[in-house]
């Protein structure tokens, strides 16, 4: 067999697609396959709107597109060409696209090449004379791979189209597979197992029945048949070390590609181990795999070497849901050795403390997600997050002193939410202008696979898919319930005026970006805070050896009576009511944010146990 694997618009254009990567060596491993080829039509894609447009559009306007998984607009610019209309009717849905930076004009243009695009790319699939291509499909990718694979169909119904990825996860991989018939098989879950299965099927391997592999979806006749999903998550250590090599190619020849940094992918784990414990109740990303695995960290340091020698790339994103606690002493520390200049990206949780902030910094991590949400701790745990603001306070902290740059975004309209709940968080928001901004303040959205969508109990009602995507797809929306990701939900939570109070701060923060400062330095015992936050006016406050110890001590962040209680087992500390005053001033000039009854320093550069 010949097997071509395909990554579809709008898949990033600056990393590899793990899937892909790390099913090609599969592939080849295979005795019934003779050749594993893997094309990224993303980028195909965006070299093509660059030429068609003359520059005009280029990798920023792509990235636009695949980061907008709200609007669909991806998912609409494809649905001409899998539909064959030709005519645009972008009017129908710009209410639904307004937030998208494109005018109607450009909006139209892609819609428009999208057609003529797919047509050439399945010509060239079948005068290639693969016998299967496999599809794999995340966020707003299944239009695109709609339309190839259907239009493949059309020219060579003999070769079989095989569909994976997140988008094929459990209801959403049995209602494709019922709704389009030209999709042979569907691989639900993790594919490690399932892939090579499959292909002992498709070349008629003795024994080897699709209804013996768990989690696909086939056609007995034009029935179409959904084996029960497995049990489990794939095993680790089953896993291949990915291959990028076409990735790397493809973005080598491609001006559109100019102006991104390329990063390597990584996996070292899957699952997560808090979600384990608590599910945050808006999360929908783990499906079926939440039970938390991990790769051994000699095998993950193997890897990171082999693929940053190999590819010369300094960047590496790792696409684990969190980082295994087990690497703050087990790999970076190995990595941090290697002295090489890398560029590393984890999801972490944000209490994480100054000496594990530390050490991930000195191994060469820049970015790091913490999915902190809220500054409210009554909203955070109604997420069940696990952390309080203060701790959330704390971590930005951290990461400014370190230079560890935190992607996060405020969430709001969780059910049961007041507006007492963020009036405290309001309140201090602008004594935080000097930490990075969060890249959004976005309303809580109904997402498959979350506690929120299996459980309406917990106050957030399913209404069903947006009306445009019935128009995208094709289908009733009874097909569409079991399809789409993202769903409909009642308003819940706080009210606008409060949303649109703290959207207002977070515009004026966002535009100043993390320019303005609050930097603490020591003078032997003596603390010296320049405050620079409002529009760079320079105050200074001068602490005394007492008042240092005072502030410093809430560095880890401290409620009133532990910081009394320590203050009083010091031979020199101060007595509780300078305390308390100090406590009240400092509050007052936004030295410290308080959470309830916890206290945390806010000024950045200093460094604690």
């Amino acid at each position: 067999m010949r097997l071509l694997l395909l990554c579809l618009p709008w898949h990033g254009l600056h990393l590899p697609s793990l899937a892909l990567s790390t099913l090609t060596p599969l592939g080849r491993r295979h005795p019934s396959v003779e050749r594993v080829d893997v094309r990224y039509v993303n980028i195909e894609w965006a070299e093509h709107l660059r030429v068609l447009t003359g520059g005009r559009f280029d990798s920023t306007e792509y990235r636009a597109i695949a980061e907008s998984e709200g609007t669909a607009i991806g998912e609409w610019v494809f649905s001409g060409a899998l539909h064959r209309q030709p005519a645009p009717e972008f009017s129908r849905y710009h209410p639904h696209l307004a937030d998208t930076p494109f005018d109607t004009g450009t909006a139209e243009t892609m819609y428009r090449a999208a057609i003529p695009f797919v047509d050439r790319l399945a010509d060239e699939i079948c005068a290639a004379g693969y016998d299967v291509i496999g599809i794999t499909t995340m966020f707003v990718q299944n239009i695109a791979s709609l339309a190839v694979a259907q239009a493949v169909t059309e020219r060579a119904p003999e070769v079989t189209v095989i569909f994976g990825g997140a988008n094929c996860d459990d209801d959403q991989g049995a209602a494709l597979h019922r709704n389009y018939p030209y999709i042979d098989y569907v691989v639900r879950g993790e594919a490690e197992v399932a892939f090579p299965a499959l292909l002992d099927v498709i070349a008629g391997g003795a024994g080897a029945v699709p209804g013996d592999i768990a989690g696909l979806c086939w056609r007995d006749g034009v029935t179409s048949v959904a084996n029960p999903m497995p049990p489990t998550g794939v095993d680790i250590n089953a896993v291949p070390e990915p291959v990028y090599d076409e990735f790397f190619d493809a973005f080598a020849r491609a001006s559109v590609c100019a102006a991104v940094r390329p990063r390597i992918i990584m996996e070292a784990a899957r699952g997560c181990w808090w979600g384990q414990k608590h599910h945050c109740t808006f999360c929908g990303l783990n499906d079926m795999i939440m039970p938390f695995r991990a790769k051994e960290p000699d095998r993950v340091y193997d890897e990171l070497c082999r693929a940053v020698e190999k590819h010369q790339v300094l960047d590496v994103f790792f696409a684990d849901n969190i980082i295994d606690q087990r690497y703050l002493k087990d790999l970076l520390p190995r990595v941090e050795a290697l002295g090489w200049d890398l560029r590393m990206f984890f999801e972490t949780k944000s209490n994480q403390v100054y000496s594990q902030l530390a050490q991930m910094a000195r191994a060469g991590v820049t970015q790091l997600q913490p999915g902190i949400e809220s500054f409210s701790t009554p909203v955070l745990q109604r997420m069940r997050k696990g952390v309080t603001s203060w701790q959330n306070v704390r971590f930005l902290r951290d990461c400014r002193t370190l230079g560890i740059d935190p992607l996060w975004n405020l969430l709001y309209g969780f059910p049961g939410e007041t507006d007492e709940d963020y009036a405290p968080m309001v309140a201090q928001l602008p004594h935080l202008v000097h930490l990075r901004p969060p890249m959004g303040v976005t309303r809580l959205e109904l997402t498959r696979f979350s506690p929120y969508f299996t459980d309406p109990s917990l106050g957030l009602a399913n209404l069903g898919p947006a009306p445009m995507y019935a128009d995208i797809y094709g289908l009733p929306d009874t097909e569409l319930a079991d399809l789409v990701y993202v769903l409909r939900s009642p308003r819940a939570g706080v009210s606008d005026v409060l949303v649109n109070r703290m959207k207002s701060y977070v515009d004026t923060w966002t535009a100043r970006g993390v320019g303005p400062s609050l930097v603490a330095f020591a003078e032997g015992d003596r603390l010296v805070l320049v405050d620079e936050r409002d529009h760079g006016r320079s105050v200074e406050y001068r602490l005394t050896a007492p008042a240092a110890a005072v502030y410093a001590a809430l560095l880890k962040g401290r409620s009133r009576s532990a910081l009394l209680a320590m203050m009083a087992r010091l031979p020199d500390g101060l007595p509780p009511e300078q305390v308390g005053e100090l406590l009240d001033a400092w509050e007052t000039a936004g030295l410290v944010f308080r959470d309830d009854d916890i206290y945390v320093a806010l000024a950045t550069g200093l460094a604690y146990a």
